[in-house]
């Protein structure tokens, strides 16, 4: 299997002499199939030039964190939403110091800061730096982290001494990468069906009933999905993410809309996990005025029907694993083990409205997994792509125990 295959990759490179073999890796990796693109700090470019990378990788070169020409937006900032890896080769002493330790300083370590992604570092520099305390500190910090180190390799450096601290082969470079990849895909050939963000209910032309969901849980966990290896179909409400690269999307307004795009991807396919992680609107208006509805009268009364229990109703008599979500103000355990029960699920995941830093309109959450076997298991407050590759693989294994 060719696990760097239509992988998005940001290779950063920064400023060691070894940076011109950054060129080569770069074709190494685009031959695998990967898709690449490159950032690279001030000092790099004293080594490399631009526009060989550029040509190279076949797209711009990032280099600052407010270009001259700016494209709307934060390029690092996007790019933390597309990639499956970072790679940092060569790696200097200042990059591993700065990324241990959360300096976020210019365009490289801001964008090690922000990315949830699995990254690996290959540092390159002199040997008396690669011995040093905080560098040592650092290397430690990150491998704790669960990152990727590729030590440098004994050999006669750039000023001429022997020592450690050479950027080491590009083969075994390449095999770490693939590391990155091929260590976790406890999800390969699994299909995996995701709810995600709000579902909107129309009262008229210009208004509807919604809440405030982002879809930022049921986004990571397709991100984390994906990278786990699975196909993942993500049916999302109205929300102002970007689409993942490589998984099937679609799109859906009213709760009606989503039951209906379910149901049919459960005539077509058998999905081992379902993720209903969307906020789907529990009642929708009777009746829809075709024109706006005017602002004269002191009060309006809007009637309401219960939509359809999507969970109880079409997703709970398919035989997959099914994950069900509780958001809640009060009685939080209660509630959510009432809920798993109704609705026929495997497990369901909890989390609090009114805690801060968890919820709506966060990228961070904290969260209370319960399994109909009665398991009860907390994961403390993370970012919310960590917290799905944590809840994957405890149910991977659990069903597997």
């Amino acid at each position: 299997m060719n696990t760097l295959k239509n992988k998005n990759i940001l290779l950063c490179i920064t400023g060691s002499i070894a940076a011109y073999k950054a060129c080569e890796l770069l074709r190494l990796l685009k031959k695998e199939g990967a898709n690449i693109q490159v950032m690279m700090s001030e000092s790099a470019e004293k080594f490399i030039g631009v526009a060989t990378l550029a040509a190279l990788s076949n797209n711009e070169v990032l280099t600052n964190l407010f270009p001259d020409k700016p494209k709307g937006g934060m390029d690092h900032v996007n790019l933390s939403f597309e990639l499956d890896a970072i790679i940092v080769a060569p790696a200097t002493a200042n990059i591993l110091c700065k990324a241990a330790n959360g300096v976020a300083d210019e365009i490289v370590s801001t964008t090690l800061s922000i990315c949830d992604v699995p990254i690996l570092f290959a540092p390159a520099m002199n040997f008396r730096m690669w011995n040093n305390e905080g560098t040592i500190n650092a290397v430690e910090i990150l491998k704790k982290r669960k990152h990727i180190i590729i030590d440098p390799e004994e050999g006669e450096l750039a000023s001429l001494h022997r020592g450690k601290g050479r950027l080491s082969e590009l083969t075994i470079i390449m095999n770490g990468i693939k590391k990155l990849f091929d260590q976790h895909l406890i999800l390969e050939n699994k299909n995996i069906l995701i709810t995600a963000g709000p579902t909107q209910e129309p009262i008229d032309p210009v208004r509807f009933i919604t809440n405030r969901s982002s879809g930022k849980m049921g986004y990571s966990i397709a991100k984390a999905a994906k990278e786990y290896g699975g196909q993942v179909t993500l049916v999302s409400g109205p929300v102002s993410l970007s689409d993942i690269a490589g998984i099937n999307h679609i799109k859906i307004t009213t709760a009606s809309e989503m039951n209906k795009n379910i149901s049919n991807e459960l005539s077509l396919k058998s999905y081992d996990y379902i993720f209903m992680a969307a906020a789907v609107s529990d009642y929708a208006p009777i009746k829809y005025s075709n024109r706006k509805i005017k602002s004269e009268k002191k009060s309006q009364i809007i009637t309401l029907n219960k939509n359809i229990d999507i969970m109880l109703e079409t997703i709970s008599k398919h035989n997959g694993t099914k994950i069900a979500f509780s958001l809640e103000t009060e009685n939080g355990e209660e509630n959510a083990i009432k809920k798993m029960n109704e609705k026929k699920s495997n497990y369901i995941i909890l989390n609090y409205a009114n805690e801060d830093g968890a919820g709506f309109d966060c990228d961070t959450n904290h969260i209370y997994l319960y399994s109909q076997n009665g398991q009860k298991k907390e994961f403390k407050k993370n970012t919310k792509f960590k917290l799905a590759k944590q809840i994957i693989e405890y149910i991977v294994k659990d069903e597997q125990s």
